[in-house]
């Protein structure tokens, strides 16, 4: 009877493959045939071509392996042949390329190629659907890819209504439907908008759509008010909408009629990406009124306006998740995250700018707002403490300050959140969350935390070793601390530039104070498992690496 390894069980496997990276499964592949049989799957399994696409012999016999192909160049299969090199495939994107000269010729020949892969469920394209051709081939392709349940669609020029209405009508079984057009109307003719308002009439007689996520994204006002208007009412199963930037009262307005009529009925995430006018929030407010049952995660890019939060406090009680994060300027008051914190109990995650207000100055900092959410699990908050220096070390300012009350407050109602996984706080105040100042040991009963990113500490190389102590002896669950990059890199002093995820030197003096606090003889007594650097692009920290 011929030996069963665990690396012949499937499930078993995957299971080991998950704490490998990309350059450890090549290595295995390496050890021998046997391994590399083991292997090969895994490692082929999700292809990324973002720096270099293998060629198309080699993509021939890894074939049966590969499952999902991302960021491949149009150019880089057009001449593969009869057929694309991938005979299982479930998931293709490709590159969102610029719409160049000559660009229909690459794309007119790669579309019939998408036809033999029958196995495709799930594409992203861009194209730039500028001729006829183009248009009937693309058509023609989704027609003939039976098992495709999502797609995501770019094109960056000013189409024909018809197209859109022809793409629509054969993407009605689809379950995700994502389209973006870029292109203006300013060029367009009078026969063009009439083209539109034809088609928003056949949009209207057309059949329900199956769409369970929708985004549509145009910089035309004749496509959002021709297209995306009577597309909302097509659409009885919509639990996901994305609306992108919103120029136009007259959207916001059709989302409201449409929830008014009953026409989304099993809406429940929302997606905004801005809105440009304040008077805009009026608008959404009123249409937040109106969806059944409830939201359950809003991601709006800009500060709400007062009238928002109260629909969301009145009408969204179940929601699990609120993202507020922007632009820089983008902030809500302490008072409306009381609100909030106060109001939607069921949050998991939330995600803002916040700010102590000066606009506020004469209210009394609002501690009769205890907060409801106790389940919350991820939580990023972003403070702006008015007229504190964001190189001004909290001692210069600790006595008789109003931003005080507002840490006082913040922290207080931060250490009830014992559910807590993920805490995230940036501040410009460089020494908030060292010992002596009190605001660190208040989280102590956080023992859930796994993940702590915090702001900038002093420049001490002492400040931090004892912090990094209390946290590992505190936070039983921690795996990573992370602390921002410092701005200013020396490059005259024998700075190195990070590539990837390990840092191997710095100039900064935040890795020195971590490596000491954890190679320290007193702190092997407490830390069990090692720990080693990790970062990203955009910060510093360290992460634990063994069981903890």
């Amino acid at each position: 009877m011929e030996k069963v390894t665990p690396f012949d069980i499937p499930l078993l496997i995957n299971e080991i493959c998950q704490y490998l990276s990309r350059e450890d499964l090549k290595h295995c592949m390496l050890v021998s045939k046997a391994w590399a049989a083991w292997f090969a799957s895994v490692l082929w399994r999700d292809l990324d071509c973002g720096r270099k696409t293998p060629d198309i012999p080699t993509l021939r016999r890894q074939q049966e392996h590969i499952q999902i192909v991302r960021n491949i160049s149009m150019r880089d299969i057009r001449d593969s042949g009869e057929r694309l090199p991938f005979s299982q495939l479930r998931r293709l994107e490709f590159k969102n390329e610029s719409s160049e000269d000559g660009a229909h010729f690459t794309e007119i020949r790669v579309l019939p190629l998408l036809e033999g892969v029958t196995s495709l469920q799930h594409l992203k394209i861009t194209l730039s659907l500028e001729h006829d051709s183009i248009c009937r081939q693309f058509i023609r392709t989704l027609e003939l890819l039976p098992h495709l349940q999502s797609l995501s669609l770019g094109c960056k020029r000013f189409i024909d209504g018809k197209v859109i209405q022809d793409i629509l009508r054969v993407c009605h079984r689809l379950e995700r439907l994502s389209l973006r057009f870029s292109g203006s109307e300013r060029h367009a003719t009078q026969e063009d908008r009439q083209g539109y308002m034809d088609t928003r009439a056949e949009i209207e007689r057309m059949p329900e759509m199956r769409l369970c996520e929708l985004s549509f994204r145009s910089d035309s006002d004749l496509v959002m008010e021709n297209i995306h208007q009577p597309l909302l009412e097509r659409c009885p199963r919509l639990e996901r909408l994305d609306l992108g930037r919103i120029y136009q009262e007259s959207i916001l307005q059709h989302l409201s009629k449409a929830l008014k009529d009953s026409k989304l009925p099993k809406l429940r995430h929302l997606n905004i990406k801005e809105v440009w006018e304040v008077h805009l929030q009026e608008a959404l407010a009123d249409a937040l009124r109106h969806v059944e049952c409830g939201l359950e995660s809003l991601v709006f890019r800009a500060s709400p306006s007062e009238p928002v939060i109260q629909s969301l406090v009145q009408y969204h009680s179940r929601m699990t998740k609120l993202d507020f994060s922007g632009y820089e300027c983008y902030e809500i008051s302490l008072w409306d995250l009381s609100d909030l914190m106060a109001g939607l109990p069921n949050l998991r995650s939330f995600e803002s700018k916040v700010n102590d207000d000066d606009d506020h100055s004469s209210r009394d900092i609002p501690l009769e707002k205890h907060w409801e959410c106790v389940s919350l699990k991820n939580l990023r908050l972003y403070l702006r403490l008015q007229g504190w220096g964001c190189n001004m070390s909290i001692k210069h300012v600790w006595e008789g300050s109003s931003g005080i009350l507002f840490l006082d407050y913040l922290f207080s109602e931060l250490a009830k959140l014992t559910r807590l996984q993920e805490l995230f706080i940036e501040c410009g105040l460089r020494d908030l969350f060292l010992k002596r100042h009190g605001y660190l040991t208040r989280l102590a009963d956080l023992k859930q935390i796994k993940v702590f990113k915090f702001g900038e500490i002093s420049d001490d190389q002492e400040s931090g070793k004892e912090e990094a102590l209390w946290m590992f002896e505190n936070w039983p669950r921690l795996l990573e601390v992370h602390t921002p990059q410092m701005d200013e890199f020396d490059e005259g002093d024998g700075g190195v530039e990070f590539e990837g995820t390990t840092r191997e030197e710095s100039s900064s003096p935040h890795k020195h104070v971590f490596q000491t606090a954890i190679r320290d003889d007193d702190a092997n007594a407490v830390i069990e498992g090692d720990w080693v650097n990790h970062g990203t692009e955009d910060e510093i920290g360290i992460k634990r690496t063994a069981d903890c």
